[in-house]
């Protein structure tokens, strides 16, 4: 998969997790077009790692929504059907979620980047700087 910053980018941005690996050709011809500001695939370690690796280099945050289909713990650390974290500039939101629809892409509203605590569901898992350097 290509990526362009796998790190997110500023507070406020909007995350999406995206269930298709088949949409590989999509996602590189939104990168290309500038629909997204990152995408970092998600790792074996689960969604929680991979959010804190994005969040590291800036020093940022998020505040995300649970599958209600699975438990927390799951979400967070098990291996779901979910491949890839995206997040999106608000001017680009639109487009985005269109060019996604318009090409039969799912696509899950999973949060936003905020300044430096990790929230899901209104619980807090503390904040980025606690996790730099350690392994989520």
């Amino acid at each position: 998969m290509k990526e362009t910053n796998s790190s997110f980018v500023q507070k406020g941005d909007t995350l999406y997790l995206v269930t298709s690996s088949e949409a590989v050709d999509y996602l590189n011809s939104s990168i290309d077009s500038g629909f997204i500001t990152s995408l970092h695939r998600i790792s074996g370690k689960g969604i929680f790692h991979s959010l804190v690796e994005c969040c590291r280099d800036k020093a940022l945050g998020f505040d995300i929504t649970g599958d209600s289909d699975l438990t927390d713990e799951e979400f967070l650390y098990g291996n779901t059907k979910y491949v890839a974290i995206v997040s999106v500039n608000n001017d680009q939101e639109g487009d985005f979620v269109n060019f996604m629809f318009n090409h039969g892409i799912e696509t899950t509203l999973l949060g936003h980047v905020t300044k430096g605590e990790l929230r899901m569901d209104d619980h807090s898992y503390g904040f980025i700087s606690e996790y730099a350097g350690k392994t989520a």
